[in-house]
């Protein structure tokens, strides 16, 4: 500040200054200028130089304004991807704050900030979308049916900080462990709330996705149709294939389609190659009391037994030639 203000009285500017930007160009007008009035009656012309000492203030004072926060939200419709940058998006719709009962991941009661989901996706053109994909930062894949929106008293917002985090700072949440990692949940956290205890939030139709980056329109069935088994597959595989598509397929690719979290299921020398059916079906279940610090989540408590038994058939059937 002190540096721009000995450039501006260099260029012979002294005493109290205003901006004023004349008539624009006209039949009537003359040349635009911007010039700095003086007290007295003489009136200059402000030099380049100190119009670039300005417009430099003026810049630092609007990212002061905007916090300097550089998250980017990704938004795909087809072909084509946006990005709309946090502040833009804050000075577009402004930020709300959601009461959540019970955080999933924080365990008990939180207030997040930021904004209502049904409104920000009409604000990225995709208030029609029938079908959404969650794209977070780790490579999981979330798949979502947004007829959910619909029902009443449920709300969802797309959070960009814990309310208990200071407004402005580099921290957002509360620190998570996931699996042996404490990660962060930047850029955005996907939160739910409901007034009917009725409503199950913890349901895999309302995600809590947590490092957020991208949000795409989406077709399941076009996206998946490489990994679907062939048409002659036996009943079993074709019902595995579900299984892999709604779970698995969050973190896990097959034939190049699915999650990245995790490895490929149809790679040489993945589990699926080299465990027999039972050892295979015994890591699916991936009971927590074994795997205690696992990213992968305990299937014996998500899945049946029956269900387990057939996405195994389906990951056999999708090795590749020994």
């Amino acid at each position: 500040m002190q540096a721009i203000a000995r450039m501006l009285e260099g260029a012979g500017v002294a005493g109290r200054r205003s901006l004023v930007a004349e008539d624009r160009p006209g039949r009537d007008s003359g040349t635009t200028r911007a010039a700095l009035h003086a007290d007295g009656p003489s009136r200059a012309i402000l030099p380049r130089a100190a119009a670039l000492a300005l417009l430099i203030l003026f810049a630092g004072c609007a990212s002061a304004r905007n916090g300097n926060d550089a998250r980017v939200l990704r938004v795909g419709d087809g072909a084509a991807t946006r990005q709309y940058p946090l502040p833009e998006l804050r000075d577009d719709l402004g930020f709300q704050q959601l009461r959540v009962v019970e955080d999933p991941h924080f365990d008990g009661e939180r207030v997040f900030v930021g904004f209502p989901l049904e409104v920000l996706l009409e604000h990225v053109g995709l208030g029609d979308a029938e079908e959404l994909l969650f794209v977070c930062g780790d490579g999981y894949l979330i798949a979502f049916r947004t007829s959910v929106l619909s029902q009443p008293k449920l709300q969802a917002l797309l959070a960009v900080r814990d309310a208990a985090m200071p407004a402005g700072g580099s921290t957002h949440w509360l620190p998570f462990r996931h699996g042996t990692e404490l990660v962060s949940f930047d850029p955005f956290y996907l939160v739910w709330s409901s007034e009917d205890e009725s409503i199950d939030l913890g349901t895999d139709a309302l995600p809590w996705a947590f490092q957020l980056v991208e949000i795409q329109r989406f077709d399941r069935d076009a996206y998946f149709a490489p990994a679907r088994p062939a048409l002659s597959a036996s009943a079993e595989v074709r019902e595995g294939f579900a299984v892999y598509r709604d779970h698995c397929g969050k973190c896990h690719r097959v034939r190049g389609v699915g999650g990245e979290v995790g490895p490929a299921l149809d790679r040489v020398g993945s589990l699926s190659s080299v465990l027999n059916h039972a050892q295979l079906s015994d890591f699916v279940r991936h009971d927590s009391a074994r795997f205690p610090r696992s990213k992968m989540p305990d299937f014996s408590k998500l899945l049946s037994p029956a269900q387990i038994d057939r996405v195994v058939s389906y990951l056999e059937a999708m090795q590749p030639p020994r």
